[in-house]
């Protein structure tokens, strides 16, 4: 029984579109996009430019496609052009590092509080961890995004970022305590 294109793998996807089948590529597109979106935006904090980068990211790695060696690797290589993108808007307009206000909710939010019943609220949780984020120097606010948001391995973070992986494992790590810190605060 043959399987639709939209069931099969990346790596299967992108032999695909190498070999000349470029529906393929909208099968990638539309698996990825979101989540090389959300990743840009908490890279960048300025969702209103994220979805230009998006689409520059996808207009890159299609141009690029034939250059991956192990389409196995896809999605570490699709996010190291996400992340040079990135990096490459920020120092075309000179913004060193998103602000706290630039990564907050727009509205003020409630005072976290504890009650009689334990926890925090998921929402009051959500708004506190993303303050603790944007106060994370962009590299460890990266690193944590891709390991907790995306899912990647230390080894895939590092090749992402472009360092090495004892590098990736200190930054991830020193960001976690960082929020950890932040949190407890």
């Amino acid at each position: 029984m043959r399987h639709q294109i939209s069931d099969r793998p990346d790596a299967s996807l992108v032999r695909a579109v190498v070999s000349g089948e470029p529906e393929a590529f909208n099968v990638l597109v539309r698996r990825w996009e979101r989540k090389i979106y959300s990743y840009l935006v908490y890279l960048t904090g300025r969702s209103e430019d994220a979805f230009d980068m998006c689409q520059e990211v996808f207009i890159a790695s299609y141009r690029n496609l034939p250059r991956l060696k192990d389409p196995e690797k896809f999605r570490p290589w699709l996010f190291r052009i996400a992340h040079n993108t990135a990096h490459s808007h920020t120092r075309e307009a000179r913004h060193e590092q998103a602000s706290i206000e630039q990564l907050a909710p727009a509205a003020d939010p409630p005072a976290v509080r504890v009650g009689d019943h334990g926890p925090w609220e998921p929402g009051e949780l959500r708004i506190l961890v993303e303050r603790a984020l944007a106060e994370l120097p962009v590299e460890q606010r990266e690193a944590i995004v891709l390991k907790f948001y995306q899912g990647f391995k230390l080894a895939e973070i590092a090749e992402i970022q472009g360092c090495p992986l004892s590098t990736a494992k200190t930054r991830v790590y020193s960001a976690f305590e960082q929020l950890k810190k932040f949190i407890e605060a």
